[in-house]
């Protein structure tokens, strides 16, 4: 997920060393029953948690957004008794192997700002707006919109609530839709470590496009504009107004994303999408990939991010870099370095070959950053996380620099060969011992160790 507008306050870090220790615990899948239903401008939401742990008697604790007020909790039929530090729910040590936990909480919305609801972003150093609306309402596990540990597959069954007026898009496709006094309820089942879900108000939506294409169906939710942001030339916006220049720049968006998904499938490996939907929003300044649908900020919809293929790098996610472990090393050079070159491979596929190399020299010599031109060491990419302003030019930058270096040094199908095995496995937390595990099993590990020995 690449942030295009930093929106993080500062906040007090406690769960840094909170989160190893729940790298340590042996956690097997937790079953989660959680009703949400939007009503009076808010979320209402009933949960019941199943928890089993391979360990007792220990200390315990749930990641849960400090902000949001409980209104009941129940713990194996007794009273759940906690205390709260930061967005940490901590409850005294429990003997038995498995425990059920019912709870009762508001999130609040607003209709005219954004609600007080904030919540740790990346390894909890940072936190930003929730960024909840009546109108549209975005909820993922960095949210911590309700209990949670990282690194731990789940069961979820969902269903959400909302009037007719609204649509829900979910982390995997519904499994049932049905009106009831009014509302469409939604129902999701999976096995993930994560559901996000969007909300949003259905007449907002100007063009709704689907397109069948291959195997996949397409759907492009876009919001009105009678005046877009067409380009950036000599660092100056270009808007229109003319409706075939605003089709047309909507039209090459939909060809770019699903020549995207053909040369992923192509060079990756084959992903089963039945559907596939784009939805345009204006309250993350960010684009996401949400597995089922990809939620595009209207900032990203120009000719000046497409070609700096913004739009793109979401879509690679849908193969590379959702599932990696959260404290690890080696976290955000997995989850974002690595996606954004294989979509600069993607990029060299349409652009050309000259284009691609002037996108790395760009890349070496921060010429989209702000700063200063600096050089880092590749311990230095291995070990960053978000939250430094430093950060998104070391992770999507000098990053990607290093990785193309490895490039040269094996040749591209060896690298992508490399980075198929690595991110193809079901239902696993790709680290670093992965990738460096299967460098050796292609006889690059000598390759990779050169990396250590420069700087960019």
């Amino acid at each position: 997920m690449k942030k295009l507008s930093i929106l993080f306050c500062s906040t007090i870090l406690t769960l840094y060393c909170i989160g190893l220790q729940a790298q340590d615990v042996d956690i097997k899948p937790w079953k989660y029953n959680i009703n949400i239903e939007l009503k009076d401008s808010a979320l209402w939401v009933n949960l019941s948690l199943k928890i089993t742990k391979a360990q007792k008697g220990q200390n315990d604790f749930l990641l849960f957004n400090r902000y949001i007020q409980i209104k009941k909790a129940i713990l194996d039929d007794r009273p759940f008794e906690y205390t709260r530090s930061n967005d940490t729910l901590f409850f005294e040590a429990f003997q038995q192997s498995e425990m059920t936990l019912l709870m009762q909480y508001e999130i609040p919305c607003s209709m005219f700002e954004y609600s007080k609801t904030v919540a740790s972003y990346g390894d909890s150093i940072y936190a930003y707006p929730v960024l909840f609306d009546a109108g549209q309402i975005f909820c993922e596990r960095f949210n911590k919109w309700y209990p949670v540990l990282y690194d731990n597959f789940s069961d979820y069954c969902i269903t959400i609530s909302v009037p007719k007026t609204h649509k829900v898009f979910g982390y995997y496709p519904k499994t049932d839709c049905i009106n009831s006094a009014g509302n469409d309820i939604y129902s999701f089942n999976c096995f993930d470590e994560d559901f996000p879900f969007f909300i949003t108000q259905t007449n907002i939506f100007q063009q709704h496009k689907i397109i069948q294409h291959n195997t996949t169906n397409y759907e492009f939710y876009f919001l009105p504009r009678n005046r877009r942001l067409l380009d950036i030339v000599d660092r100056k916006p270009v808007y229109v107004s003319d409706v075939k220049q605003i089709d047309s720049l909507l039209s090459v968006i939909i060809n770019r994303s699903m020549a995207a998904v053909d040369w992923y499938n192509a060079n990756l490996w084959q992903q089963r999408i039945e559907t596939l939907r784009f939805v345009e929003t204006s309250i993350l300044g960010l684009g996401a990939c949400l597995e089922s649908f990809i939620l595009l900020d209207r900032s990203l919809m120009n000719m000046e991010v497409i070609d700096r293929y913004a739009v793109s790098h979401e879509i690679s996610h849908i193969w590379l870099g959702i599932h990696t472990e959260y404290l690890a090393k080696g976290k955000f050079f997995l989850g974002e370095t690595i996606p954004e070159y294989v979509n600069l491979l993607y990029y060299e596929s349409w652009a050309g070959d000259d284009a691609f190399e002037n996108a790395i020299q760009d890349k070496i010599n921060l010429k989209l950053s702000e700063v200063p031109f600096y050089t880092v060491a590749f311990e230095q990419v291995l070990n960053q996380r978000k939250g430094s302003f430093q950060a998104d030019d070391i992770i999507y930058h000098k990053g990607v620099a290093f990785v193309h270096e490895f490039r040269k040094l094996i040749g591209k199908e060896k690298l992508l060969k490399i980075i198929r095995e690595t991110y193809s496995v079901p239902n696993h937390f790709v680290n670093l011992r992965d990738f460096e595990m299967n460098i050796k099993a292609n006889g690059c590990w000598n390759e990779y160790l050169k990396l250590f020995e420069i700087k960019l």
